[in-house]
């Protein structure tokens, strides 16, 4: 079930980073580009079915500095959940991965994005499901449920982002997903709910 308040609170964060951005290409005096890959390892959330698992994620991200402070990046980007040990993985794992097209905020407290400085960032993300997990109970191969996939096709969330830039190229810090949907698949035997929510270490390269 689609939890509309959160819907109408990513359509005002959309709107606030939107006229953010165009308030500093206003006052931006040179624009210029930059390529950004990433990548990164950290935890997740438990489903209502496991406990805890482990986050990865990489991605491109082509940022545009509109002023010396403000820049946009819109991006694409692979990020899963895993656990290790798996004998059959995407098989009672609740394993899963997505494709996300995010589109960020971000702003550096130092005037110029090539020196060493602070960096955060912040905004929606849409994810695409490519690979399902499936339900299973090894007490009964004959149930119902037995099969069926676990994880909707679609999520929708918010990526905020911390990072310590290291000269010219490099950035270190911790990104996140904040689910702001259900992604459980129901059936008559599954209500439960749940929002994908990662943190993750991780590394960047600029240039």
């Amino acid at each position: 079930m689609i939890n509309y308040t959160n819907i109408k609170i990513l359509h005002a964060i959309v709107l606030l980073l939107a006229l953010i951005g165009f308030s500093a290409t206003s006052h931006a005096q040179k624009k210029h580009f930059e390529h950004n890959l990433y990548i990164g390892l950290g935890g997740v959330t438990s489903t209502p079915f496991d406990d805890g698992s482990y986050a990865f994620r990489m991605g491109y991200g082509l940022n545009c500095h509109v002023s010396d402070h403000w820049s946009i990046m819109p991006g694409i980007g692979y990020r899963a959940r895993f656990q290790i040990g798996d004998a059959d993985p995407g098989v009672g794992a609740y394993d899963c991965s997505y494709i996300d097209v995010p589109v960020l905020v971000q702003y550096h407290l130092m005037n110029n994005p090539r020196k060493s400085g602070l960096v955060v960032e912040l905004g929606p993300v849409f994810s695409f499901l490519t690979s399902n997990a499936t339900h299973y109970n090894d007490a009964d191969p004959g149930d119902a449920l037995n099969d069926k996939d676990v994880y909707r096709p679609f999520d929708l969330g918010l990526q905020p982002g911390v990072y310590y830039q290291l000269g010219r190229h490099w950035r270190l810090g911790v990104q996140g997903h904040i689910g702001l949907l259900d992604v459980i698949k129901k059936y008559s035997s599954v209500n439960e709910s749940y929002h994908n929510h990662d943190l993750s270490i991780v590394a960047n390269f600029h240039f």
